[in-house]
């Protein structure tokens, strides 16, 4: 069963020819990450409205008193809105550096197509499938995605999302290393 997005693309030809030189058979399915577009968009569009925010709440206080409330508001507001600003940077800095990202499953294993070239991993050569935990504070120990590894050393995170309390995705992987005899963590 594939993703609504693969049911309407077509693999690029790196992704089809990397699949092919390994024989790895028909798509499954794909998971895609954030757009380099996206992210820049997305990036841009927070850090300007971040920015014109801030510029707008600069005209209010300009008239007033330096003590009085509004100042004492609008000062915690522009560092909300400044850290809004430096995140839609760096944001859409990530999505120019990194590119866009996806993970092609097909029958015979794993292509990651990355900013550097298609990653390949097929089921006979896979070593193992590690979970990869949240760190952020009260979601410790929750599965954010996982870590599939080749015995040549490749590794192709694969991010969690779980539709209906489950993922078809990662379930395909995990029970490929399980049919493979490969360790699960």
């Amino acid at each position: 069963m594939m993703d609504g997005a693969a049911t309407t693309t077509i693999p690029p030809d790196d992704v089809t020819g990397a699949a092919a030189r390994h024989g790895f058979g028909a798509l499954c399915d794909v998971r895609r990450e954030v757009t380099a577009t996206t992210a820049v968009v997305l990036g841009g569009a927070t850090a300007a409205g971040c920015l014109l925010l801030m510029w707008l709440l600069s005209l209010v206080p300009g008239s007033t008193d330096v003590f009085s409330w509004v100042h004492s508001l609008a000062y915690p507001i522009h560092f909300v809105l400044l850290m809004g600003f430096l995140w839609g940077i760096v944001y859409a800095i990530r999505g120019l550096t990194v590119g866009s990202r996806a993970t092609y499953l097909f029958d015979g294993g794993l292509v990651a197509r990355r900013r550097s070239g298609p990653l390949v991993i097929a089921w006979r050569d896979l070593a193992a499938v590690k979970a990869v935990y949240k760190r952020k504070q009260g979601d410790e120990g929750k599965v954010a995605g996982y870590k599939v590894e080749g015995r040549d050393g490749t590794t192709i995170p694969v991010p969690l999302l779980l539709t209906g309390g489950r993922d078809a995705f990662i379930d395909r992987i995990i029970a490929e290393a399980g049919s493979h005899g490969r360790p699960v963590t």
